[in-house]
């Protein structure tokens, strides 16, 4: 349902949990419950159920990362830090990376220790902090 604000999210640094299809709302409220989450979603009825919630009004991607924002700024220093697949906190280095990519070309490269995905300094993430910025997710004056 929010699989691509997800993505969004951790990239931003937020620490996002995206649980599987097969869960029930009522297993999901208990998970939130029991590690202090906020919960966010389209489906207004769990968003009854559970206090710490918000309805995501909209469909479109960009109005959604302002919604979250306008909850809890994202700070900067912790943009690029998380796995957009599984949320774990990456690591400097390719340890373990399960991707190809040519070493000479990269000065920095992280990994995920759980997934083992890699990450670097590229267009895509230029393109994602060009979106950011352009949307004024993050004030002018902060440091990168």
């Amino acid at each position: 349902m929010l699989g691509r604000l997800a993505r969004y999210m951790r990239i931003m640094g937020y620490d996002t949990m995206y649980p599987n299809l097969e869960i029930s709302d009522t297993e999901l409220i208990e998970i939130c419950q029991s590690e202090e989450r906020f919960l966010l979603s389209r489906d207004r009825q769990i968003c009854r159920r559970y206090k710490r919630s918000m309805y995501m009004e909209s469909d479109r991607i960009e109005e959604q990362i302002m919604q979250v924002v306008s909850l809890e700024k994202p700070q900067r220093s912790r943009l690029f830090t998380r796995c957009t697949r599984c949320n774990g906190i990456l690591e400097k280095g390719s340890l373990n990376c399960r991707e190809e990519f040519d070493p000479r070309k990269l000065d920095t490269v992280y990994h995920c220790p759980i997934c083992g995905r890699c990450y670097w300094d590229g267009t895509h993430s230029d393109n994602i902090l060009s979106k950011l910025n352009s949307l004024g997710v993050y004030n002018e004056d902060q440091g990168k």
